[in-house]
């Protein structure tokens, strides 16, 4: 039995559509892409984005009633919206455990009848926390957030021997972060390639491109960051940015639905 199974229930940067509700389709090449969110093993949400649960509940049939908690990368509204944590929230049948960045809360407007409907974890970079039988551990992220004077997160998931590491948004790792990831080893690594194959674009202090993936990924392997057989995942990509005819080489270009043991 896979120590994480993966659903992933959006796969898009900022651009794409924010439609809640509003379209019912999805392919599997990618053609239509809802903002970026992932669900693990059916308990555990990677940010409340505008169209995850529709697409979770209306499109995927999904039972969400087993929900024990929301991790949240930033408050960016194609990453979180009120509506959405409303609605995840409605499913749950107890309290639901919220994690995010410590500066990030006074941000997120959170009403009184939300808070009540959840236990709030505030999360310090580097500092492991635990939810059920999961290792979690936040990271800094290189994306822009300095309106809300929060810290963007990436996070490590461990559990059963597994681990993999969830990276959108943000560009090239922060050299704490990847002080960090240097020890470890992980399964797979989804990483967001917003900006696609162009090699200027005003995005890439924030965002990944393509080559900048590359880059990393070369990188990655030389450190020994991903075990032998381990994955790369491309998730966070925009609409306008990517084209039908990108390769992707050895790396698995992730789609709405699209779903991965591990």
């Amino acid at each position: 039995m896979a120590a994480f199974e993966l659903v992933f229930l959006g796969t898009g940067a900022a651009d794409w559509p924010l439609r809640p509700g509003a379209d019912v389709r999805y392919d599997v090449n990618g053609a239509i892409r809802r903002t970026s969110s992932l669900l693990i093993n059916g308990k555990y949400l990677i940010d409340p984005a505008p169209e995850s649960w529709f697409f979770a509940k209306k499109v995927l049939k999904l039972d969400l009633s087993g929900l024990k908690g929301i991790f949240l990368t930033h408050s960016h509204k194609d990453h979180f919206t009120n509506k959405a944590l409303d609605s995840f929230l409605g499913e749950a049948k107890g309290k639901v455990g919220f994690y995010c960045h410590e500066g990030t809360i006074p941000w997120l407007k959170l009403t009184q009848e939300e808070q009540e409907r959840m236990n709030i974890h505030p999360l310090k970079i580097g500092k492991r926390v635990k939810a059920g039988d999961m290792t979690i551990l936040p990271l800094g992220a290189n994306h822009e957030v300095s309106r809300t004077q929060e810290t963007a997160l990436h996070y490590i998931f461990s559990r059963e021997g597994k681990s993999f590491f969830y990276g959108c948004d943000g560009a090239w790792f922060l050299a704490q972060t990847w002080s960090v990831l240097q020890k470890q080893k992980l399964d797979v690594m989804i990483l967001e390639a917003t900006v696609g194959n162009m090699r200027a674009n005003y995005r890439i202090a924030s965002h990944n491109t393509l080559p900048m993936v590359e880059l990393l990924v070369a990188s990655i392997e030389e450190c020994g960051i991903l075990k032998e057989d381990g994955r790369v995942v491309l998730s966070h990509m925009a609409r306008e940015l990517h084209s039908p005819e990108e390769e992707y080489g050895n790396m698995i270009a992730a789609y709405d639905g699209m779903k991965l043991e591990i």
